[in-house]
């Protein structure tokens, strides 16, 4: 991730702001002292979203904010006690503040109805807005800021309280409250978890329990539960905001809840797996060639192509990162970028990656780097000019402020002349912060550059990266 400091832009230049902020003064300034969940550290709100989190009705209603500014490339998000900010320079200006959805990955949702046709009732896409929060829906922008209902209005006899949750914000209201002001859940503190209330850095796995439903279910449904493997861990939410479940053998995330399918995570490159030289294709009617650049690729058995085919496709399982491998039973492994597979006794079944993911990444304490400059990164070839028969050897050096930075291991994109991109893991910096890598020779013409990425995404830390590139020259 890389941090700029750019002008801020202004929310109240948006087309729907002037008239959603008539709407807020006519509603009073209700009050949003949620209940505590713990004694959380605090940051200032970023000049960015400034003026949004005023309209939306500042600390009083939204609470403080729990993280720093979080940079996904040009979207800038931070979250709140009760939210999770959004800004995306590139939708069009009356679209680029929002707030996050949140709830939708909560796993709260009630059956919607019929529209009953009731005079003075406030219904939305099959839900009855509560009469107590209609104004505060109406006056924060509804749909557009507090999204579509996702329940009916609920009642807590024991907290004698009513509750209703939004895509983006839940609403609550105290029935014994002398002001029976509405007030707000603690969305972006639950979605946050443990990685909000603390000056270290988002963790890239937020281990918070989330309530297993879709799509989850009906794409283990789909695959089989021999594909998949036993559930291991999750679903919780990642510091991307999409929602991660660990099963035995494969790793699957969706962005919300509300997601069709669930899609395979690239485990392999994860675990520090390699690509392997592409090899050219083999005579053999027992194998079919994934050709990946030019007469390149891999040569899977049809065994495993027809499993794969049976199982989801290489949508699933991923591109071959390896020629298959003979094992001293007579059988044979493979691996794909989301998963491994192994022959044995006439019978082909996956390799538990996925249990090795959770006890490499999800089961490992947070990274600990100290100091509040952002890391970075340098990078350096051995050659600059190369020829497609030598390999080349990329370096990097790790760093923040005057801190080298040891025993972390990043990762190289290598953009091949075809498109594709090969992923290799460096070992873990040495006391000077520094570490290496070996990728195999380029095939291409003279005067191509082949271009390189070095980036850090590890638990604890945020990503960043670093790019350069190198030229294939001295060929015959």
């Amino acid at each position: 991730m890389t941090i700029k400091k750019r002008r801020a832009p202004r929310f109240w230049q948006t087309g729907l702001a002037l008239v959603l902020l008539a709407g807020l003064a006519a509603c009073g300034g209700a009050e949003a002292e949620s209940p505590d969940v713990g004694a959380a550290a605090t940051y200032p709100v970023e000049t960015v979203f400034e003026e949004f989190y005023r309209f939306l009705g500042g600390a009083e209603r939204m609470g403080p904010a729990l993280s720093p500014i979080i940079y996904e490339g040009e979207v800038q998000k931070q979250y709140l006690r009760n939210g999770l900010l959004v800004f995306d320079p590139s939708l069009p200006p009356s679209e680029q503040y929002s707030l996050a959805p949140i709830g939708a990955s909560l796993g709260v949702r009630d059956e919607p109805l019929n529209n009953p046709g009731l005079p003075g009732t406030l219904f939305v896409e099959g839900y009855i807005i509560y009469e107590g929060f209609a104004d505060l829906y109406q006056a924060m922008g509804g749909q557009r800021y507090v999204g579509l209902p996702l329940t009916g209005v609920r009642f807590l006899a024991e907290q004698n309280r009513v509750e209703q949750y939004f895509e983006n914000l839940g609403f609550y209201l105290n029935l014994a409250d002398e002001d029976a002001s509405v007030k707000l859940m603690n969305y972006g503190q639950v979605a946050c978890g443990g990685s909000c209330g603390s000056n270290s850095a988002p963790a890239a796995i937020i281990q918070i329990d989330l309530p297993y439903g879709e799509p989850f279910v009906s794409t283990v449904g789909a695959l089989g539960d021999a594909v998949v493997g036993e559930r291991l861990a999750g679903p919780y939410q990642t510091a991307d905001g999409s929602i991660e479940v660990i099963y035995r053998n494969l790793v699957l995330y969706a962005q919300s809840s509300t997601d069709v399918r669930a899609t395979a995570r690239p485990i392999l490159a994860r675990l520090g797996v390699a690509p392997e030289p592409m090899v050219p294709r083999l005579d053999n009617a027992n194998l079919m060639f994934y050709g990946l650049s030019g007469d390149l690729g891999y040569n899977v058995p049809l065994v495993f192509n027809d499993y794969i085919a049976q199982h989801g496709g290489y949508e699933i399982f991923g591109q071959p990162i390896s020629e298959f491998k003979l094992l001293e039973d007579g059988g044979f492994r493979q691996c794909y970028a989301n998963a491994c597979l192994r022959y044995s006794g006439g019978q082909v079944a996956p390799l538990p990656m996925g249990a090795e993911y959770k006890a490499a990444l999800y089961d490992q304490p947070v990274t600990s780097v100290q100091g509040d400059a952002a890391i970075q990164i340098q990078v350096w070839e051995d050659r600059g000019q190369i020829s497609s028969a030598e390999q080349q050897v990329i370096h990097a050096s790790l760093f923040r402020g005057t801190q080298l930075l040891e025993g972390l291991r990043p990762y190289l994109n290598l953009t091949l002349p075809s498109g594709g991109v090969s992923v290799y893991q460096f070992p873990p910096t040495d006391a000077s912060g520094q570490t290496q890598v070996t990728v195999p020779a380029v095939v291409a013409q003279n005067g191509t550059l082949v271009a390189y990425q070095v980036c850090l995404e590890s638990i604890g830390l945020d990503k960043v990266c670093a790019s350069d590139s190198y030229m294939i020259w001295g060929n015959p």
